[in-house]
């Protein structure tokens, strides 16, 4: 049996320290982005080096923000509260390393400011863009997360495009983290794996350096620094390297579309990671917390506007820490404020950069493979929540298979879009994204929100249970609020002999709140009978009828009763989403 360290728990200091360690590790990987973005503006060293401080400091911010959950007086309330960091994100990096190019660091920034800003505003609406942003979505998002970062991962396992690719000091040092990751997961203590990524990052990085230096000769120059490559010679930048302000933000509106896109598919990214958090931390997760999502996508926005103001780029939540997360079962929040507070410390100190991307790719990347399978997972999990009619499988499917086209035909999109297009379409999730969001739009004209049919009590509730199973498919109800509404009517049909004259008309109505399940008759009402009693002059029928009245009130989030001006009975039920 495994050990959980739930949100609010204070886990061990050795645990503590490990789970820090593992998610900073896993992090250290996206800190390529600013380095990329920096060399496209044609920086020197120290202000590479200057950017990346700026860098680590963004992200320790940004993690603070969203692991708060708090609020000040007058003010809403910031930060989803889970164990959520914050890293840089490949949805900004096709925009920021062409305004790098065209207007060097200065439009990064004031670009970047500009996206944090629109996901601030989106935050603010996302209960009201629920219909268009349902849970299948959610759920598509996440699933092409996990395998876009499982693709990656796997090509930095096996050394694609490296001068060496499959290389033992690469591609054997990955496979032997990942399999150590993977035996202490499954066979490992109850210590042991929530340790387990750390301890897979250290024998992994340990066998690439003993192969290093047991076979020097099989090094080419690039492989001499596997990480640092991409930076000149910032171990040797011993002197004060955080300088601030960097640059004074400029913004270019012919260039702010991809900055939107990016800023629109972080909110998705954000919202599909705050519902993983709360699945993981709530073992009878039934539906998305939308206050909680609100302010966790107010905090993403917050940490993007406090990169931009610093002079780097976007960032956004890391659904690698997710899977991280639920593979070692470490959810605490206290790991969050510790990532948070590590990476501003080691933005202060003088040649950290080199010290935190000395972890070999390959490495690296056998550590987000593992996380990958969580995420991959987590997605599958969401989506088997709806019941997905022909609507919603065009959606998700079409979404899905545009989104895995775009990287698997990139000279396809790169000759038939335009420049403006390609500026905005950067990436494989914001394809599938943009492609389910447009289906979900066009599928909800002309939909009937409300279905009726009649039914005869003495036909049995047989005949009625098709048409509610029929329903909830049609609308992509969750299965489980369906469960309840069958119920209900499967409790009504046992009283309805007794109290219908005639046909009952059953109406449902679905929407992405709530499920309504209403019952309309001419004769007696369903009332609240007497107890249960032995005494053999009792009357049977009200006391089942009584029964089945409690019951229904339990089965129901909330339940109404009125007689109409026609003098016929209704009987609402609620089931909420």
């Amino acid at each position: 049996m495994s050990l959980r360290y739930d949100l609010q728990s204070r886990p061990p200091l050795a645990v503590l320290a490990a789970s820090i360690a593992q998610h900073m590790g896993l992090m250290a990987v996206t800190l390529v982005f600013p380095v990329l973005v920096a060399q496209a503006a044609g920086a020197d060293a120290a202000t590479q080096a200057n950017y990346l401080a700026l860098a680590m400091l963004a992200m320790g911010l940004s993690t603070l923000f969203q692991s708060w959950g708090g609020r000040l007086p007058g003010l809403p309330r910031v930060g989803s509260g889970f164990l959520l960091p914050a890293v840089f994100t490949a949805a900004y990096l096709p925009a920021a390393l062409l305004t790098a190019k065209t207007g060097g660091l200065p439009a990064v920034a004031g670009l970047t400011i500009a996206a944090g800003l629109t996901q601030i505003t989106l935050s603010r609406f996302i209960s009201r863009l629920r219909p268009y942003l349902p849970i299948e979505i959610v759920g598509l998002v996440v699933l092409l997360i996990g395998i876009i970062l499982g693709v990656v991962a796997f090509k930095l396992v096996v050394g694609l495009g490296q001068e060496r690719p499959l290389s033992g000091d690469g591609t054997g040092a990955a496979v032997l983290a990942l399999a150590v990751m993977i035996g202490l997961a499954v066979w490992g203590t109850a210590r042991l794996k929530t340790m387990a990524v750390l301890v897979g990052l250290a024998v992994g990085t340990a066998f690439h350096v003993a192969w290093r230096l047991a076979d020097p000769s099989g090094m080419s120059a690039a492989d001499a620094v596997p990480v640092t490559a991409l930076m000149p010679s910032f171990a040797s930048s011993l002197g004060w390297s955080l300088n601030w302000p960097l640059v004074t933000p400029s913004f270019s509106l012919g260039l702010l579309p991809g900055f939107l896109a990016g800023a629109l598919a972080c909110t998705l990214r954000g919202f599909g990671d705050m519902v993983a958090s709360q699945r993981a931390n709530d073992r009878d997760w039934k539906r998305p917390d939308y206050a909680n999502i609100e302010a966790g996508v107010l905090a993403d926005g917050l940490g993007t506007l406090m990169a931009g103001l610093l002079g780097t780029m976007g960032l956004n939540t890391y659904s690698a820490s997710v899977g991280l997360s639920v593979a070692t079962q470490v959810l605490a929040r206290r790991v969050a404020l510790g990532v948070g507070f590590a990476w501003i410390a080691l933005a202060f100190l003088p040649g950290a950069s080199a010290l935190v991307l000395a972890i070999p790719r390959g490495v690296l990347g056998a550590a987000l493979l593992f996380a990958s399978a969580f995420i991959v997972l987590s997605g599958v999990s969401i989506l088997g929540q709806r019941m997905l009619d022909a609507r919603r499988t065009i959606t998700v499917g079409l979404g899905f298979l545009l989104g895995l086209s775009f990287d698997q035909l990139p000279a396809f999109y790169s000759q038939h879009l335009s420049s403006e297009l390609q500026s905005v379409v950067s990436s494989s999730l914001i394809l599938g994204l943009f492609t389910a969001l447009a289906l979900n739009a066009l599928f909800r004209i002309g939909r009937r929100t409300t279905l009726r049919t009649h039914w005869k009590p003495g036909t049995g509730f047989s005949t009625l249970r098709p048409f509610l199973l029929d329903t909830g498919g049609v609308e992509g109800a969750r299965a489980d609020a369906v469960a309840r509404l069958v119920q209900l009517a499967e409790e009504f049909s046992t009283s309805a002999p007794a109290l219908v004259e005639g046909a009952v008309e059953v109406a449902a109505t679905f929407d992405e709140h709530q499920l309504k399940l209403a019952f309309t008759w001419a004769g007696r009402p369903l009332e609240a009978g007497p107890a249960p009693s032995l005494d053999p002059e009792v009357d049977e029928d009200a006391v089942m009828n009584g029964i089945v009245l409690l019951l229904m009130t339990r089965l129901s989030d909330r339940l109404t009763r009125r007689v109409l001006a026609d003098g016929r009975h209704e009987l609402v039920c609620v089931v909420d989403q």
